[in-house]
C-alpha cells in the first residue's frame, strides 16, 4: 500500500510539474479576487471569464494537453482506464471518470443533466481531494481547452444549455439555534443512515453502498471537511446537496427542499459543526 500511495505522489507531481509554466501564486491571486466578489459565483457562472473560442482547433489543443496530463488516470480514449488508475481505488470507488459516459459528479446543474463547461473547469482548476491533483498553476485558456476536448468525448453535449440549480437565500450564521435546525433536518431525511448519527460516514447503510459501476462506495466522513471532494464551503455543500452526486449514491434533494430552501442552509451548518 505504501508502494501504491508513492507512486501515485509521483505521478501526480509529474502530472503538475508537466504543465505548469506559470507560477501557481499569480493564478492564486486571481482566483482569490474573484471570489471575494461573489462568493455564489461557483454555482452559477465561473469566475474565470476569459475564455478562448470552442472550436474544433482549440478542442484539438485541448486534446494535446489532456494526452499529455490526463491519460494516466482517464486513459487515452477516456474512459477511466488509464495505467494509475488502478493505484487510485484498487477495490472501491470512485475511479477516474469515464468521459464517454457523460456521468458527472461535480455539477451545478439538476440530478441527470449534464454539468456546465464551468463545472468541468472547476474540477480541473481544482482538483478532487485525495484523487486527482488541481491545475490552478496551468494557464486559464488551457484550462478551457481541455474541458472542450473533455466535452467532445461525449456527443450530447452539442445539444441544449444544461439546467442549473436555484440558489435560494445564502448562508446563515452558525449559531447554535441554526445548528439545532440542521440537527433535525438531518435526522428528518435520514442522513444518519449513510453517514452516522455522529456524520463518520458509518451509517447503517454505509457497508452496501454502490456506485453506478458497481464498486462499493463509502459514504463521506462529515466530520472532515478537508477530504470533501465537491468543496467544504457552504455553497459548496449546498450545491451537493440539492444536485446530488451522478453515478454515486447520494441523491439530489431539491425537491424534497422546494419552498423551505432556507432549511438547507441549516443542513449545512450542521454539517460544518460535526467537523472540529
Amino acid at each position: 500500500m505504501n508502494n501504491n500511495r508513492n507512486f501515485m505522489c509521483g505521478v501526480s507531481a509529474a502530472m503538475v510539474l508537466a504543465l505548469v509554466a506559470v507560477p501557481f501564486a499569480a493564478f492564486g491571486a486571481a482566483d482569490d479576487n474573484a471570489k471575494a466578489k461573489s462568493p455564489l459565483m461557483s454555482i452559477k457562472a465561473s469566475p474565470y471569464t476569459e475564455r478562448p473560442v470552442e472550436n474544433a482547433e482549440s478542442v484539438a489543443q485541448g486534446k494535446a494537453i489532456y494526452d499529455k496530463a490526463c491519460t494516466y488516470c482517464h486513459g487515452l480514449e477516456g474512459k477511466g482506464d488509464g495505467p494509475a488508475a488502478v493505484y487510485l481505488s484498487r477495490d472501491t470507488a470512485p475511479r477516474p471518470r469515464d468521459f464517454t459516459a457523460g456521468i458527472y459528479k461535480f455539477r451545478s446543474t439538476l440530478s441527470g443533466e449534464l454539468p456546465m463547461d464551468e463545472d468541468i473547469f472547476h474540477t480541473i482548476t481544482k482538483g478532487v481531494v485525495g484523487y486527482m491533483p488541481g491545475f490552478v498553476g496551468m494557464p486559464a485558456e488551457d484550462r478551457w481547452k481541455v474541458t472542450y476536448y473533455l466535452k467532445s468525448m461525449y456527443a450530447e453535449f452539442k445539444g441544449g444549455m444544461p439546467e442549473s440549480i436555484t440558489v435560494v437565500g445564502g448562508p446563515i450564521p452558525g449559531t447554535a439555534v441554526s445548528v439545532n435546525k440542521g440537527y433535525k433536518v438531518y435526522t428528518k431525511f435520514k442522513c444518519w443512515e449513510c453517514h452516522g448519527g455522529g456524520g463518520q460516514g458509518n451509517g447503517s447503510k454505509a457497508a452496501d453502498l454502490k456506485d453506478d459501476w458497481g464498486f462499493p462506495l463509502p459514504p463521506r466522513d462529515l466530520t472532515r471537511l478537508n477530504i470533501y471532494k465537491n468543496g467544504s464551503a457552504d455553497i459548496d455543500i449546498y450545491r451537493s446537496i440539492m444536485a446530488g452526486l451522478d453515478g454515486g449514491a447520494m441523491p439530489s434533494y431539491a425537491d424534497f427542499f422546494a419552498g423551505e430552501e432556507e432549511n438547507v442552509w441549516h443542513l449545512v451548518n450542521y454539517i460544518r459543526s460535526l467537523s472540529q
